[in-house]
C-alpha cells in the first residue's frame, strides 16, 4: 500500500508538468486575442489569423484568392520557347504544365523537324510549374509507344496508350530548384519511363494530391489529401527529384543563362562539347571525324588532330543546356558508329 502511495506521489509532479506543457485550446486563445488586442479591425484580424494558420500548414492547404470555383488559368503560352541547336537537336521550353500541353508539345516538335530531321530533343522544365497533374500524364504519354500505368489522380488511373507516332528520340530533361508542381510530376514520369535523363539541380518536392472546396465567399480552398504516386506505386520523394547529371550553378547566373544561353560572363563555363575553349585550347574534333576514327578503330584521344577552318559559331555557355547537348551528341555518335 505504501509503495502504491509513494508511486502516486512521485507521479503527481510528472502529471502536473505534462498538464503545464499541454497546448492551450485554440479557440480560447483566438477569442481572447480577438477581444483584447487593439490596432486591428475585425477584417484585419481574420486575415492575419488565417495567413498565420495557412503558413504553419506548409503548403498542405492553399487558398485561391480569386472568387471563383475553377482554378485560375496560367498566363502565357505553355511552350514559351523553341530552338534547334547544331541543326539537329531540338529544344522545347515549358513555362507551365496545363491542359492540352501534350498537343502543343507535339505540334512544336513537328515544327522543329520531327524525328526525320532531329537527332535528339531537350525539354527544358527549369522554372516551370503548374497544378494540372493529369496534363503532366497526358504529356508524358506523347513520348511512350506502349500502354502502361502512369499516374493516379483523384482516384483516376491515367495510362499511356499504344501508338505508332510517339516522340521517341534521345531526350534530355532540364530541371532546377524551381521545377515545381505538375512540371515536377512530368519530369518524374519521363525519367521513370526511361524517356530521358534529368540534368540540372534538385527539384523542391512537396507535390501532393489536392481536393478542392468552394467557400461561401466563392474562393477556392485546396486541401492536400495524399501523396502523388507514379505508375509503380511509389510516391514522389518529399525532398524532390535528384538529377541524373548534376550541374552546379549560382542562382543569379542560372537566370542569366536561362535568358541568354550564349551569354559570356567573363570566366570559363561549361559549354556544348566539353570544357570552355580558350585561345590556347587544342583543335577540336568535329563529329564526322570522330565517327570516322571510331569506325577505323583509332583512339580519338591520341590520334593526330585534323584541323578544319575555324568558323565563328557561338558557344552555348548555359551549363545545364551544354551538358544536355553533350549527352545527345554522344548518343548520336554511338548510334551512328554501330554497324
Amino acid at each position: 500500500m505504501k509503495s502504491l502511495l509513494l508511486a502516486a506521489c512521485l507521479a503527481l509532479p510528472l502529471a502536473s508538468a505534462a498538464a503545464a506543457t499541454a497546448p492551450p485550446k485554440f479557440q480560447e486563445v483566438l477569442d481572447l486575442v480577438r477581444t483584447n488586442l487593439g490596432g486591428l479591425t475585425p477584417t484585419e484580424f481574420e486575415r492575419t489569423a488565417l495567413d498565420a494558420f495557412l503558413r504553419q500548414l506548409d503548403g498542405k492547404v492553399l487558398l485561391d484568392e480569386k472568387s471563383s470555383s475553377t482554378p485560375p488559368a496560367p498566363t502565357g503560352p505553355a511552350v514559351s520557347k523553341t530552338a534547334v541547336f547544331d541543326g539537329v537537336y531540338g529544344y522545347v521550353r515549358l513555362s507551365h504544365v496545363g491542359a492540352k500541353l501534350e498537343d502543343a508539345v507535339a505540334s512544336e516538335f513537328a515544327k522543329l523537324g520531327g524525328a526525320e530531321k532531329l537527332r535528339g530533343l531537350i525539354l527544358d522544365l527549369r522554372y516551370a510549374n503548374g497544378s494540372d497533374q493529369k496534363a503532366a500524364a497526358h504529356t508524358a504519354d506523347r513520348f511512350l509507344a506502349t500502354e502502361r500505368v502512369l499516374l493516379t489522380v483523384e482516384g483516376e488511373v491515367l495510362r499511356a496508350t499504344a501508338k505508332t507516332n510517339a516522340i521517341q528520340l534521345p531526350t534530355a530533361i532540364l530541371v532546377n530548384r524551381h521545377t515545381s508542381g505538375a512540371a515536377e510530376v512530368l519530369a518524374a514520369l519521363l525519367r521513370q519511363n526511361q524517356v530521358g535523363l534529368l540534368i540540372g539541380s534538385g527539384t523542391p518536392g512537396g507535390v501532393r494530391q489536392f481536393k478542392d472546396f468552394t467557400l461561401s465567399t466563392g474562393q477556392r480552398l485546396r486541401i492536400a489529401t495524399g501523396e502523388t504516386k507514379l505508375g509503380d506505386g511509389q510516391a514522389l520523394p518529399a525532398g524532390g527529384l535528384r538529377p541524373d547529371i548534376a550541374v552546379t550553378v549560382g542562382a543569379e547566373e542560372e537566370r542569366v543563362f536561362y535568358a541568354e544561353p550564349y551569354r559570356n560572363l567573363g570566366r570559363p563555363s561549361v559549354i556544348a562539347g566539353g570544357a570552355a575553349h580558350g585561345k590556347d585550347s587544342p583543335a577540336r574534333l568535329n563529329e564526322a571525324e570522330l565517327i570516322r576514327r571510331m569506325k577505323e578503330g583509332q583512339n580519338p584521344e591520341t590520334a593526330p588532330v585534323i584541323t578544319t577552318p575555324s568558323v565563328a559559331t557561338p558557344q552555348v555557355r548555359d551549363p545545364a543546356l551544354a551538358r544536355a547537348l553533350d549527352l545527345l551528341k554522344g548518343l548520336s555518335m554511338v548510334r551512328a558508329a554501330k554497324p
